[in-house]
């Protein structure tokens, strides 16, 4: 291998890693799922670092060996800016959220979302994990939508979560939230500063054949 050759081949290797780390990105960015938004959030915390240096790196390629990625530039460089969720998806749930009504404050209280877990303000607590996204028009049970119950459009996006056992624990605990059953799904609804939450008992599959009484109650939140 000559001495001219070398640095154009480590040049080359060096921006396949850039192209890749893009490519990735875009990958998450196509996908409009609460979770892969998450996800991300996740990532780009930890490769801050790398997008900077393909950044620099790029930046210092010569003129002729940059042609065509600007694109490419603007896409790394600013790895601080706050991800936004896509039109129409769903925004990564945390923080803490006060009763919006009533029935809310009554029976659950406040509602605190950290990470995976949902803290309610009476001492219950759920540790969930993701299982999909329903849509606003899809039935929860016989001639019942998601939509119609949570006064959403049919477009909306529903992240549905399974209840899991908590740390240590081999099955999940009843919980008063499904008058002493265990909880077995979570349906969320998260738009702008509220959020609807729909609870339903373990041991059933959330759909369109769903017996009416597996819902164990739904209520509203409002950002603190």
């Amino acid at each position: 291998m000559n001495a001219v050759s070398a640095p154009s081949q480590t040049a080359m290797k060096r921006l396949a890693g850039g192209l890749s780390f893009v490519c990735l990105v875009l990958f998450l960015l196509a996908i409009e799922q609460t979770q892969t938004v998450a996800a991300w959030e996740g990532l780009r915390a930890g490769a801050g670092p790398v997008a900077r240096g393909v950044a620099d790196w790029m930046r210092g390629l010569p003129d002729d060996a940059a042609d065509g990625f600007d694109g490419l530039k603007t896409a790394v460089a600013d790895e601080a800016r706050p991800l936004a969720a896509e039109a129409g998806s769903t925004a990564v749930l945390r923080g803490e959220y006060r009763p919006a009504d009533e029935t809310t404050r009554a029976a659950v209280g406040a509602l605190t979302v950290a990470g995976a877990e949902l803290r309610f303000e009476n001492g219950e607590r759920l540790r969930t994990r993701p299982l999909r996204i329903a849509s606003g028009r899809d039935a929860f049970a016989p001639g019942q939508t998601f939509a119609a119950r949570l006064d959403a459009p049919a477009d909306a996006q529903i992240e549905l979560r399974a209840v899991i056992a908590p740390a240590g624990a081999r099955t999940t605990a009843p919980t008063r939230l499904c008058g002493g059953e265990p909880a077995g799904t979570v349906a969320l609804l998260h738009r702008g500063a509220r959020v609807d939450l729909a609870l339903f008992r373990a041991g059933v599959a959330v759909g369109p054949d769903t017996t009416p009484s597996a819902l164990c109650g739904a209520w509203s939140f409002t950002a603190r």
